[in-house]
């Protein structure tokens, strides 16, 4: 099942905007080596323009998939020095088992507690929907190399920018259209389950990316 999990970290955010003045420490842990970190990173830099030392982020770029990346988190927050509140695994469809891929949803619910909280933030087919998401709504199934010459065209039609996989700047270059983002993947949530398509692995195209924003985006402004 998909898109049923509990949210209660949501509602506890939004009851009162004065706990933004306590720092809240994330850690940010994708598959990808090279888009996703560099994506993340642009994040972390313009929360601290924005916001100085109300936000603490750390990005790890893993290479491991599914259940091997939640692994590496669940490692990392034991012996890392720091007490993470949020813990964002960033990861695709791609050609992954659909068990595994699925199964995340309901593992990071278990490992969640009062004190540390785990997200999911699953792509299908790939992260590249997300920044795609910025430049056009899209419903039509596709493969990860599908999307990525999607987004390169959107990207070299909106930006006159060639999209790769190491490109830098990515977050400053599509920022100003993340409403615009967001809106579009909860069109994508509705336009699927019309469909009946309730699991992730089922959910072709989406994207889980923009939750992260529900606890960034005010500190963004």
């Amino acid at each position: 099942m998909v898109a049923k999990k509990a949210r209660d970290w949501r509602s506890g955010r939004r009851e009162g905007r004065s706990r933004m003045v306590q720092m809240t420490h994330h850690l940010v842990v994708s598959e990808g080596k090279e888009t996703e970190p560099r994506y993340f990173e642009g994040v972390r830099a313009a929360l601290d323009a924005a916001n100085g030392r109300k936000v603490s982020i750390v990005v790890k770029g893993t290479g491991k998939h599914t259940l091997d990346l939640l692994g590496f988190a669940v490692e990392h927050c034991r012996y890392a020095p720091e007490t993470f509140d949020h813990v964002w695994l960033v990861f695709d469809k791609d050609d992954f088992p659909a068990a595994d891929f699925d199964a995340m949803e309901r593992k990071c619910a278990e490992l969640s507690d009062g004190s540390r909280t785990f997200h999911a933030l699953w792509s299908n087919p790939c992260f590249e929907l997300w920044p795609l998401l910025h430049l056009r709504y899209t419903s039509a199934p596709m493969s990860a190399a599908e999307c990525q010459r999607a987004l390169s065209q959107a990207m070299s039609k909106g930006f006159g920018v060639d999209y790769r996989k190491n490109i830098d700047g990515l977050f400053d270059l599509i920022e100003e259209n993340r409403e615009e983002a967001l809106a579009r993947a909860a069109r994508l949530d509705g336009h699927h389950d019309s469909l009946g398509n309730m699991r992730p692995s089922d959910r072709n195209p989406a994207t889980r990316v923009g939750d992260i924003f529900e606890e960034l985006g005010p500190y963004l402004g």
